[in-house]
């Protein structure tokens, strides 16, 4: 939790005095539990939390969370949830706007619009603003938060014009909505890598996601971000394996000389992928590396400590400072994104300071 702390100051230190932080806790704040992340961003004063679903900013609610939350795809059957639980949803679409409208029914209700500059995913295009702000201006009890967008390539340089251009359209775009309404609307686009490469584009609100977890692709950056979190389980059984004979289904794992093995009780159930399996990935018992061997199991797994000084009871690390989560991702051809929040409830989280 320090390192959190750590990070999130260190993104602090980039922005200026006034610009606001929104947090990224969906998914389980990336996977590693959503109320007790909130609740310590709340405690280091964010003034924001960003969320993806209705059930999500509900959970945080429940908690006792109370920082303005934003949802990021509300969905709209669900509009009157909004209203009770006093979450801001970022509207999209037309009809999501007229769905909220019949929902609200002239109450007083904040919401944010989001603008697709580029990204082709949720947003409103340019072509529908004259309409959205005829529709606005005849419902004043809807008060425009914020009016955002979002980046689709700040971690790759190849496309920075693109980027660039995708910052000027929001410009363009949140000046035209704003400069419509006599109360201040705030403005927002850049995500984690925004913060770090396009700084100039801080606007009045960034919103900081995988960066506070301690993952940067900005090989700068990572070098000054902690690591959040690791994961590890323990030697369930250890076991001799003579030369010829096959470890786990398929017969994948093949002891070409006499093993020593270790089974571990973590699987794709938990969130291991099994493309970790068979080699393709090491983890840590008493300081040593330890391959995988044979395919990863729905609950368990099977490593090599055949020279490897251990017991049952030991614990085996599956990514930490030593065996980082971003080497893991590179190894299965994906992002620690997917890593960490693929990780189940069952998996027991514990919170250190």
């Amino acid at each position: 939790m320090n390192n959190l702390v750590s990070n999130l100051n260190y993104f602090r230190s980039l922005l200026n005095p006034t610009t606001k932080i929104m947090v990224m806790v969906k998914a389980f704040s990336y996977g590693l539990g959503t109320y007790e992340v909130a609740r310590l961003l709340e405690e280091n004063n964010v003034d924001y939390l960003g969320v993806a679903n209705i059930f999500e900013g509900i959970e945080l609610r429940k908690a006792g969370i109370n920082l303005p939350i934003m949802v990021m795809k509300p969905e709209v059957d669900s509009f009157n949830l909004m209203v009770d639980y006093k979450l801001t949803p970022a509207i999209f679409s037309l009809h999501a706007l007229k769905v909220l409208l019949k929902k609200v029914d002239k109450v007083p209700f904040a919401i944010s619009l989001k603008i697709d500059t580029g990204m082709h995913r949720l947003g409103f295009n340019d072509n529908e603003i004259i309409e959205l702000m005829e529709i606005l201006k005849k419902n004043p009890n809807l008060k425009i938060e914020s009016v955002f967008s979002h980046l689709a390539a700040t971690d790759d340089s190849a496309h920075d014009d693109f980027t660039n251009q995708q910052i000027n359209v929001f410009k363009q775009i949140a000046n035209i909505i704003s400069n419509e309404f006599d109360y201040h609307i705030d403005k927002h686009i850049l995500n984690s890598n925004g913060i770090i490469r396009f700084n100039n584009a801080q606007f009045d609100m960034v919103r900081l996601g995988i960066g506070l977890y301690g993952v940067s692709s900005d090989e700068d950056t990572q070098q000054k971000l902690l690591s959040a979190s690791t994961l590890k389980s323990k030697i369930a059984q250890i076991k001799y394996i003579s030369r010829g004979e096959t470890i786990g289904y398929s017969r994948k794992g093949i002891a070409t000389e006499n093993l020593k093995i270790a089974i571990i009780p973590i699987g794709y159930a938990d969130g291991l992928s099994r493309k970790l399996g068979n080699g393709n990935w090491q983890m840590i018992v008493n300081g040593e590396k330890s391959s995988i061997i044979g395919d990863v199991c729905m609950d368990m797994v099977m490593i090599d400590v055949t020279n490897i000084d251990c017991k049952e009871g030991d614990e085996a690390y599956v990514f930490s400072d030593k065996n980082p989560i971003t080497k893991m991702a590179k190894c299965i051809g994906t992002i620690p994104y997917e890593i960490l929040t693929s990780y189940s409830p069952r998996v027991k989280r514990i919170f250190c300071y």
